[in-house]
């Protein structure tokens, strides 16, 4: 193949089956010819799958198609994915267009990390591998960008939004997640949950398993640390610099990522906030003496009239739909009073 063009025209039609057989013969070639082809062309099939998840029910086989050469050319083994998952998400990622560059004298491809960014519509998650095998549960109403490769001694994304990482150990390789107002999380191989919206709402990290360091500005505008152990929460505001640290099972946490709502003795407003990003709903609390309330319980498929319904029995709240002025508004409005 004479360019990137070239291998970009090629290797779309291959994922579509489009291909001649002596374009095959032209691809398996150019495959052989450098292990680094064999992982760009990974790298591309996952991006394209991403773009448009219709393409998986395709006859052709892509992903066995490259085990096939990879068997010829006895590569190490190479992580897949299954991209059945509800990939209710748009992906933006400046695709395939220069991600190979040649140098003129050896026309010897040379590979440039590209930067993707994943982002959640309300009230959908996805799930994420990224290059090194790190598994990433987004949540709604949220973005992750992280590039095509991690070069380097670090390897880093940006989170706006909520996200369970579950972090693949790199002994050399430190991972790092900055979240906005100059926050970010420093990670040393380990399960954890960080929810960093891009307001003036509290950041908070809560860890499972391993270790992490939150790196955050105090309330003396410098930069400080503060370590994490299994099982404890912290929680960072943004305003005043502080952080407050919490003894949790992290159940209540990260249950967003199986489907689930657990609440365990769980505030009222943080269960209201809970539901709000589970159904795209704004709550109004309107009577502040419930602020005192919580709640226990466990919801998976229920609908969010039934567990609204639920709390108005077992407690002394009341509920309404609000109607909003602004039609063009994608949220329902609820009044808890």
């Amino acid at each position: 193949m004479e360019n990137h063009t070239d291998i970009e025209t090629l290797l779309t039609k291959y994922f579509e089956g489009k291909t001649t057989p002596p374009e095959n013969e032209q691809i398996e070639a150019w495959l052989n010819a450098d292990e680094e082809h064999l992982h760009i062309a990974r790298q591309l099939n996952t991006l394209y799958l991403a773009v448009d998840t219709q393409h998986i029910t395709k006859k052709i086989d892509t992903e066995k198609a490259l085990d096939k050469v990879k068997s010829k050319t006895k590569v190490r083994n190479l992580s897949r994915w299954g991209w059945t998952q509800r990939i209710a998400a748009i992906l933006s990622v400046p695709l395939l267009i220069g991600v190979l560059a040649l140098y003129p004298d050896r026309r010897q491809p040379v590979v440039t990390a590209q930067m993707v960014e994943i982002k959640t519509n309300a009230g959908m998650t996805t799930s994420v591998l990224l290059p090194d095998s790190t598994v990433v549960h987004l949540n709604s109403e949220s973005s992750l960008r992280y590039p095509t490769f991690f070069a380097g001694d670090v390897r880093q994304v940006e989170l706006n939004g909520e996200a369970y990482f579950d972090v693949t150990h790199h002994p050399r390789k430190r991972f790092i997640v900055s979240t906005p107002h100059h926050s970010q999380v420093e990670v040393y191989g380990t399960s954890f949950n960080v929810e960093a919206y891009g307001n003036e709402t509290p950041i908070s990290t809560t860890l499972i398993k391993g270790s992490v360091g939150f790196i955050y500005k105090n309330s003396k505008g410098k930069f400080q640390k503060s370590m994490l152990s299994p099982r404890q929460k912290l929680v960072y505001s943004p305003q005043t610099g502080d952080i407050k640290c919490y003894v949790t099972s992290g159940e209540s946490e990260i249950s967003w990522k199986d489907g689930k709502l657990i609440f365990n003795d769980t505030p009222l407003d943080e269960v209201l906030h809970m539901l709000g990003k589970r159904f795209n709903v704004e709550f109004v609390l309107s009577n502040k003496e419930l602020k005192g309330c919580s709640f226990t319980g466990t919801f998976t498929h229920q609908r969010l009239e039934r567990i609204m319904e639920y709390f108005r029995i077992s407690s002394r709240i009341r509920w309404r739909y609000i109607d909003s002025a602004d039609i063009k508004t994608e949220k329902l409005k609820i009044e808890v009073y």
